[in-house]
């Protein structure tokens, strides 16, 4: 995993949730390993195949967004730290921390924490 995964990663979500690219979609989930978790913000503890379901009717949901990555850190080599800030028209509607934890090249578990 290098800063360009982790930013084209986010960019296939963006074009999937501002558009509804479905090919973008189905590129951002194939980055995931089949034992994925995602800790939300709110604490919520998803698999891979919730968060499918969940992506699957969100597509054109987001008009106007885009998703920024930015001071990305290298803690091992396959574990990431880094901020997203989602914006909507280019004003910040989100920001949080993130730790991405790789395995064999795919993305084995994301921990989001939000900043206020």
């Amino acid at each position: 995993m290098n800063e360009d995964f982790l930013i084209r990663h986010h960019e296939h979500l963006t074009a999937w949730l501002r558009d509804g690219e479905a090919d973008r979609l189905d590129a951002f989930l194939r980055a995931h390993h089949e034992t994925f978790t995602l800790v939300t913000t709110e604490g919520a503890v998803l698999g891979l195949d919730t968060l499918r379901h969940a992506l699957r009717g969100a597509g054109g949901s987001r008009p106007g967004l885009s998703i920024r990555i930015a001071d990305i850190t290298r803690i091992t080599s396959e574990v990431y730290r880094f901020l997203e800030r989602h914006l909507v028209d280019d004003s910040v509607v989100d920001e949080r921390v993130v730790t991405a934890v790789m395995e064999d090249g795919s993305l084995l578990s994301v921990q989001e924490t939000a900043r206020v």
